[in-house]
């Protein structure tokens, strides 16, 4: 994808990122907390990546995820061959909390992908966890 494909706004607490030809998003990163809302909000013991909902899915899902500190998040997706099929969060930092992507089943040049079953890879300092996801059509 080119950099000029990439759109990047933060409006309430939402990131959308990689807008596709039809105005859709790649993949949505809600970050929204009850600190950004003025309320105290307890961080997570640990890292945590949660289950993503709807699964099985199409054509969108949401994968949630919890950090106990500030540090830098990889959310990838792959294929069952291994293969890279899209980065949602490269290399970013994060606060603490809980946060949460949604994926519309591209891949990273916003073609569509095959309905199958790919794995979701959350990597930050010290915390690497992958799951199971389903697309269907």
């Amino acid at each position: 994808m080119s950099w000029a494909m990439i759109l990047l706004c933060l409006v309430g607490g939402t990131a959308l990122a990689g807008a596709d030809s039809d105005d859709s998003p790649l993949f949505i990163l809600n970050t929204a907390s009850a600190a950004s809302v003025g309320q105290e909000e307890e961080l997570p013991q640990r890292n945590r990546l949660g289950e993503c909902y709807p699964n099985p899915f199409n054509p969108l899902t949401s994968i949630s995820f919890e950090l106990s500190s500030k540090t830098t998040v990889d959310l990838r997706i792959y294929d069952l061959q291994g293969r890279l099929v899209r980065s949602l969060i490269d290399q970013q930092r994060h606060d603490g909390g809980a946060h949460e992507a949604q994926w519309n089943g591209r891949d990273g040049q916003g073609q569509s992908v095959a309905a199958g079953v790919y794995i979701y890879r959350l990597e930050t300092e010290g915390y690497v966890a992958s799951r199971r996801m389903t697309l269907v059509k």
